[in-house]
């Protein structure tokens, strides 16, 4: 053998050694932390509550004596894939070498935090991500320590501010039914949310016994956004209604406290006929705000407890403190926080969203997004004079120079495939010059709340041209959401290429780093791949409709002012009784600074013989995922985009987009078709599952008065009463039966509206949160 090839031999071994340590024995390319065999954790993580967005609690406990560095994925896991891991730690299967390893890292989209447990400790943080969420990894040096379902419980979320620990206490011991609150405690200012981005998890906020003025300007307009967009505030006075009442902006303020005084709880216990000792306490004592209800009248008449409207949420204001001022041992503080809580529960629980004060992300919703157009192709002349070209160069020219100009004929064979790889290469230049390097499609759903702030939903829709690795940042301090996962799922054929690397390939991910400046990254991205994200942010802009509407006779009538800079084209209202989606066709459009006149008939919204436009589905589409409870009235119409904030590499990605504004609005009456505009809540409750439920509940008509009827069903209410408002007790009603025999019709007095609002207490064996009862029109 010669020393050419004694060369030769040990060169192709040393390439193949070095190819076999690159695979086998070379440190983990994933993680700069090497596992530590030591490191031994356990994972547990909570979906707590139903809603736009939910917040996810993952604790991480270190059982072992190494530290563990590493990532913690909150993962959208597919449950009929062969790698779902059915909530066993794996770790296990890691060791066994009889089984083949785990996946290096995660093929679905996910959230991934980095975290530091230290021996022996626990962690629990928390993520805001959208409700289909369903598993937890632990990773460490490229190994998958640990892996846990998700437990996704039928929770009531609410946020306490509290110096004192009774508020949270008692209002963990409620029931509504089958369904109880989860807490999350604040002591201090510190640690509190300073966005609505950050309370969008809960429905309600609770302040009792603390000092508001200790709160920023930052954490007051975030109090401020989650009751605009849709949120409930309960805040306790009593006693020391001057620390935790006079501080807030007066829009949060029902009741205007201006000395203590001291009233009997009674009315508390005469409200679901609870029989309870007599109690008076101190309580504060003053005006109502503009606009402000009383919801229970004290000694004297003097509110109780107030509420009063502020955008699409609410306040309400409680006289007394249910945890103090000698309530918090007596059944008062129960009864107390349960009249307090129950106005925040309009549904169900768990039936359709709970907390959805900021818009979230619908995976459904991404099939209004246009489709990724197909990359431009040269013209056909250009591509047959190419063609032509290299026929001529690869044959009878390259023959020509071949043997004629260098006398060498053997060339020939040598110009062929050098030809080839030339004219390749310049197709390859000249269709990467024609596709440019991203294409995005992107609708923008704007809703409008008080105070000039807007909440932005994004979605992102991006083709990417380029293969590889690709960082996708939005807006800063904003709720982001991958999508292209659940989309592929969700709508099917509309987004072929979303998954062309997705769905348990480990080149393949998208994972969210959640914070201050959110951003995904897009991994084992291949030619022509599409990638689909949608992020909810808060933005102040002078933007608002101006509507001042009333039902009458079936119409839509009044006025709509646009105070925003841009016209509003294709504007319409839609509201639901509960059963029916109704739409109203109001005018074609409203300039910026323009009025229009509305007198538009309230149809059935899928009525008519003609199919609906795009314009109109995706209209459609908005307002019915915005009339979340009945009652509700929603303006919905076209507009430019807002300027998008959202990078891809670090650039803005060419492409088109288009807005659509939302804005709830309050009807100032109606005279037909009550059932659309009338709202409802629970006001009080006491009974089991075994006994059956006293339920108080209020129906509210905008504008309504005497005479009305109330319609009930006989069949679910064992008994029913109506409230007196002048004599402020109940009275029981036995009403005629209906036009069909399934209700009973009773006619209500004077006494009996108020402000529009009729409260009844109903015996029944489940809470139903009113869906038997309705205050109809003459």
């Amino acid at each position: 053998m010669s020393r050419r090839q004694l060369l030769g031999g040990a060169a192709v071994l040393a390439v193949v050694a070095t190819a076999l340590w690159y695979v086998g024995g070379a440190p983990s390319r994933d993680s700069s932390v090497a596992p530590d065999a030591s490191v031994r954790v356990v994972l547990s993580a909570t979906a707590v509550g139903t809603g736009s967005w939910v917040r996810y609690l993952i604790t991480v406990k270190n059982l072992a004596d190494g530290n563990f560095v590493g990532d913690v994925l909150l993962i959208d896991q597919d449950q009929d894939s062969e790698n779902a891991t059915s909530g066993t730690p794996l770790t296990a299967l890691a060791r066994n070498p009889q089984l083949p390893g785990v996946p290096a890292a995660a093929g679905q989209s996910a959230y991934q935090l980095h975290l530091t447990v230290p021996s022996r400790t626990s962690r629990t943080v928390a993520v805001l991500a959208p409700d289909f969420f369903n598993m937890v990894q632990a990773m460490m040096g490229g190994r998958m320590l640990a892996a846990q379902a998700v437990d996704h419980p039928t929770v009531i979320p609410v946020a306490v501010l509290s110096d004192v620990e009774t508020a949270a206490d008692g209002i963990l011991g409620l029931h509504f039914d089958r369904f109880t609150p989860r807490v999350a405690e604040y002591n201090s200012a510190n640690g509190f949310p300073s966005s609505a981005l950050d309370l969008a998890g809960y429905t309600t906020v609770v302040i009792d016994q603390f000092d508001t003025a200790s709160l920023s300007e930052a954490q007051v307009q975030g109090l401020r956004d989650f009751v605009g967009f849709g949120g409930t505030l309960v805040v306790a006075a009593g006693s020391g209604w001057r620390r935790s009442v006079a501080p807030l902006p007066a829009e949060l303020q029902p009741l205007r406290p201006q000395t203590t005084g001291t009233m009997s709880l009674a009315p508390l216990a005469g409200l679901v006929g609870a029989s309870v000792p007599a109690r008076t306490v101190p309580a504060a004592t003053g005006t109502l705000a503009s606009g402000a209800r009383r919801l229970l009248d004290g000694d004297g008449g003097a509110p109780l407890v107030a509420e009063l409207t502020y955008g699409a949420g609410k306040v309400v204001e409680l006289a007394y403190d249910p945890s103090g001022d000698g309530t918090g041992q007596t059944p008062y503080a129960a009864l107390g926080w349960t009249q307090a809580l129950g106005r925040s529960i309009e549904q169900v629980p768990g039936s359709t969203p709970m907390a959805s004060s900021l818009l979230g992300p619908d995976p459904g919703f991404t099939a209004l997004l246009p489709s990724a157009g197909d990359a431009p192709l040269p013209p056909l002349w250009l591509v047959a004079v190419v063609l032509l070209v290299y026929v001529l160069i690869a044959g009878p020219l390259g023959y020509l120079v071949a043997r004629r100009r260098l006398g060498r004929p053997a060339l020939f064979w040598a110009a062929v495939p050098l030809s080839a790889a030339f004219f390749t290469g310049a197709f390859y230049v000249v269709g990467s010059a024609l596709q440019g390097s991203l294409q995005d499609h992107e609708i923008q759903v704007v809703r409008v709340g008080p105070g000039q702030s807007v909440n932005v939903l994004e979605y992102h829709r991006v083709l990417f041209l380029h293969r590889g690795e690709h960082e996708i940042a939005p807006a800063p301090n904003s709720l982001v959401a991958p999508l292209t996962l659940e989309t592929f799922r969700v709508t099917g054929s509309t987004c072929e290429r979303c998954t062309s690397v997705l769905g348990g390939l480990s080149s393949g991910a998208e994972h969210v780093g959640p914070g201050k400046q959110p951003v995904v990254q897009e991994s084992g991205v291949v030619y022509g791949s599409v990638r689909v994200v949608a992020a909810s942010s808060l933005e102040k802009t002078p933007m608002a409709l101006d509507a001042r509407l009333t039902l009458h006779g079936g119409r839509i009538q009044g006025t709509i002012a646009n105070n925003g800079p841009n016209t509003v084209f294709e504007l319409e209202l839609f509201s639901n009784d509960g059963q029916t989606l109704h739409r109203a066709q109001l005018t074609p459009g409203v300039a910026a600074n323009g009025r229009a006149v509305i007198d538009a008939p309230l149809q059935a919204a899928d009525s008519g013989t003609r199919g609906l436009t795009a314009d109109e589905i995706l209209l459609r589409t908005v307002a019915a995922g915005a009339l979340t409870t009945r009652g509700q009235v929603v303006l919905v119409g076209l507009m430019p985009p807002l300027p998008t904030q959202l990078t891809v590499d670090g650039e803005t990605p060419p492409g088109a987009g288009l807005a659509v504004l939302q804005q709830p609005v309050t009807m100032a009456g109606a005279d037909s078709a009550v059932r659309d505009v009338e709202d409802k809540w629970l006001v009080g409750t006491t009974g089991d599952q075994k006994n059956g439920f006293a339920a108080v509940y209020d129906v509210q008509v905008p504008g309504a008065s005497a005479p009305m009827r109330l319609t009930y069903n006989p069949q679910w209410a064992t008994s029913m009463e109506v409230y007196d408002w002048a004599s402020g007790a109940f009275t029981t009603v036995t009403g005629q039966a209906g036009g069909d025999a399934a209700t009973s019709i009773v006619a209500l007095g004077s006494n009996q509206v108020r402000d529009g609002v009729v409260r009844v207490r109903m015996h029944e064996p489940r809470l139903s949160w009113a869906t038997n009862i309705w205050v109809d029109g003459p």
